[in-house]
């Protein structure tokens, strides 16, 4: 009933609904003194809203845990990772608990979740030949993990720059800004709700915002969840309580709309209330990159036929005097364009053509078969370090610094991250790994795959 700092599994962490008693825990006051500390991790059940943890940090609140959606908590993705080392979770809401327990599903393995007196949650598992503690899984500390780090309606994105977005259909309060240059900068609505006629804007892989004060129905799904966000003019955005199976449940937020992030691939769809006008802005800027687009390729596929079957009338000219039969280059010809119109086209379905709307490595820009780079796209890396955060750094050097990490698929990584006061440019980059590539030594390192842009150049091993 008391965890104090330690978590062991088969503990609940939560509400006893019966004796009414919160179990929480509690930071030492520092690595040897086991008095309480500044850190709490506490589970806040609001009277309207969904159940969060919250991160409490000498009285105020540091971070959000996010509600939990059948899977995982929204705002803690990474809690994903557990299934590594056969540990499984789970967050169970009934008459007489609302908690959050964890277990271990190998006999012989023994695992605690721990509240680090620096504030940080950490998951570990006992080496019984080395007779210590192993570090598994540490809280990110990404500077979209702090609690409100941005101002309602805008949201937190590790891979823009600045981090803070306004939501679509919202602005800088400040004009003459033109842009959130700070965290603290406020959104405000572009046109006022009407309440008849509003639409809904789609946001994808968010943490959902903070909920206290929402109206919770787990009883319905997306679409009466929809109906009744119109229904009622208070009603800023809806979502889901469960993605499990397609998603189900319902909740509606009546207030601002805070403490949002958006994740490269985790978090759930959310949907916005916006003012019509503000729709159609939106969708007719998509439509017009979109014909802009479509315009652009069909004036080339043209081009490409007619230019090839100018040659091919060269070519016919020229071969009918040496006698050689003309269907086969005809039909080479007609395949050959339309091959041309059919690449050009693909490129409808990408954010732009040959890029997939990520982060573009700017290594894979070469034709040349014997280089061969290991590449890593940049949101891979990221994700398998929790955003480069702190508690995964290893050391720091002439290069830059080292983070430890984890693949999706359970292959531990090292990441070294080059300095940004480095003036090492991108194909000097590019010319040393591709030595290093080509090392092989039974006591070298085996270079799994490298990174470069304008603003990072990374390294994988």
């Amino acid at each position: 009933d008391y965890p104090t700092d330690t978590l062991l599994p088969h503990m609940k962490l939560g509400l006893n609904v019966k004796t009414k008693n919160n179990r929480f825990l509690t930071s030492w006051k520092n690595s040897y003194d086991p008095s309480s500390g500044s850190f709490s991790y506490k589970l806040e059940i609001p009277r309207h809203g969904l159940p969060e943890f919250l991160m409490w940090r000498s009285g105020g609140p540091a971070f959000r845990s996010g509600p939990w959606d059948g899977i995982r908590f929204s705002g803690i993705p990474e809690m994903e990772r557990w299934k590594f080392v056969n540990i499984v979770y789970n967050f169970t809401e009934n008459k007489e608990d609302i908690a959050f327990t964890f277990r271990v599903t190998t006999p012989d393995v023994y695992a605690k979740l721990t509240m680090r007196f620096d504030g940080f949650l950490e998951l570990s598992t006992w080496d019984p030949e080395m007779l210590e503690w192993n570090v598994f899984w540490v809280t990110s500390t990404s500077d979209c993990d702090i609690y409100m780090g941005c101002t309602p309606y805008s949201f937190c994105d590790m891979n823009t720059t600045p981090k803070c977005n306004c939501i679509k259909g919202f602005e800088p309060s400040n004009p003459q800004g033109g842009a959130m240059n700070n965290t603290s900068t406020e959104c405000v609505r572009k046109t006022q709700l009407n309440c008849k006629g509003d639409g809904f804007y789609w946001l994808r892989n968010m943490k959902l915002p903070e909920t206290s004060g929402a109206i919770v129905d787990k009883r319905i799904g997306l679409k009466e969840c929809e109906e009744r966000c119109i229904e009622n003019c208070n009603c800023t955005a809806f979502a889901n309580t469960n993605i499990q199976d397609g998603g189900s449940g319902c909740v509606l937020w009546t207030r601002e709309l805070a403490d949002i992030r958006r994740y490269v691939d985790a978090g759930q769809d959310l949907y916005v209330r916006l003012a019509a006008v503000d729709l159609v802005t939106e969708n007719g800027n998509n439509n017009s990159r979109k014909t802009r687009t479509i315009i652009g390729l069909s004036v080339g596929a043209t081009a490409l036929i007619v230019l090839s079957f100018t040659i091919f009338f060269f070519w016919r000219k020229h071969k009918q005097a040496r006698g050689i039969a003309l269907y086969t280059d005809l039909v080479f010809s007609i395949l050959t364009s339309f091959s041309f119109l059919f690449c050009l086209l693909s490129c409808l379905n990408k954010t732009e053509c040959g890029q997939t709307g990520g982060r573009l490595n700017l290594l894979d820009t070469t034709d040349d078969d014997d280089l061969k780079l290991p590449l890593m796209e940049y949101d891979v890396v990221a994700m398998a370090t929790n955003d480069f955060s702190i508690s995964n750094k290893l050391g720091e050097g002439g290069f830059g610094t080292v983070y430890k990490g984890r693949l999706i698929d359970g292959e531990e990584i090292a990441v070294k991250k080059l300095s940004d006061v480095s003036t090492q440019g991108t194909n000097e980059f590019r010319t040393e790994m591709i030595l290093i590539a080509k090392l092989q030594h039974i006591n070298l390192v085996r270079l799994l795959g490298c990174f470069a842009d304008e603003d990072d150049k990374i390294l994988v091993y």
